[in-house]
């Protein structure tokens, strides 16, 4: 994934980018931009960031939380997909004290290996939420925690419980690799666009050391169970 080095200008940052740039945001990858400054301070406030920590940032958009996490950690590495925004990304923090701690990274995260950091806090495109959880839950070296916006229905499986309707092959891998909690729900008013979807933020923190098995086998023998979940086990077996 390529990097993209933020240069230093003098100026000020603009404070309304995105569609006043005329910026067409593709729904289609998930570009839903948070613009609720009190749900973007409410999840950073979750993420409980150090002044030493190097942050994940996945799908920053044109940037409202980037420039929040830039004043509270030692660097921010962000990586987008869409080269438009990256663009304006790199206007937003041009001339700002904050600039040399920034990082862009331009791809497709989930075909890329992920660089170290300390904590990951994201408005994921939600169309990636199941493949990007295993991939950080799997990434080495460990991090201390994630912070992640998903859509509601997603979040409510990740943190679902043996007996719940919700409760699925995704609960039990997560739950088998680390602690999940639901922080909040967010309404669909808080976006621009607004998706079709409600979303939750949940706290995502590794069990470290992991638990001793084998997660590949371990998988093979969850997606058998549950391909029919209302069978028993035994049938599901034969």
């Amino acid at each position: 994934m390529p990097k993209v080095k933020i240069g230093k200008k003098h100026g000020r940052c603009r404070e309304t980018p995105g569609q006043s740039q005329g910026i067409v945001f593709n729904t289609g990858i998930g570009q839903h931009i948070l613009k609720n400054p009190l749900i973007v301070n409410s999840i950073i406030e979750k993420a409980a960031i150090r002044p030493t920590d190097v942050i994940l940032e996945v799908g920053p958009g044109t940037g409202n939380m980037t420039v929040k996490l830039l004043e509270k950690a030692k660097k921010v590495i962000a990586c987008e997909l869409d080269t438009r925004l990256v663009a304006e990304l790199q206007k937003r923090v041009q001339g700002t004290p904050t600039a040399s701690k920034l990082q862009i990274m331009v791809g497709d995260v989930l075909k890329t290996d992920l660089p170290f950091f300390d904590a990951c806090v994201a408005n994921l495109p939600y169309q990636i939420s199941s493949p990007f959880v295993f991939k950080l839950l799997l990434h080495r070296p460990f991090f201390r925690c994630a912070v992640l916006m998903f859509q509601q229905e997603f979040a409510l499986r990740l943190v679902a419980k043996p007996g719940d309707k919700l409760y699925c092959r995704l609960s039990i891998n997560t739950q088998l690799l680390a602690r999940v909690n639901h922080l909040m729900k967010v309404g669909k008013n808080n976006f621009r666009p607004p998706p079709k979807v409600e979303s939750s933020v949940v706290r995502i923190e590794p069990k470290n050391p992991p638990p001793p098995v084998n997660f590949q086998e371990w998988d093979g023998l969850v997606r058998i169970a549950f391909v029919r979940k209302n069978k028993t086990l035994a049938s599901a077996f034969k």
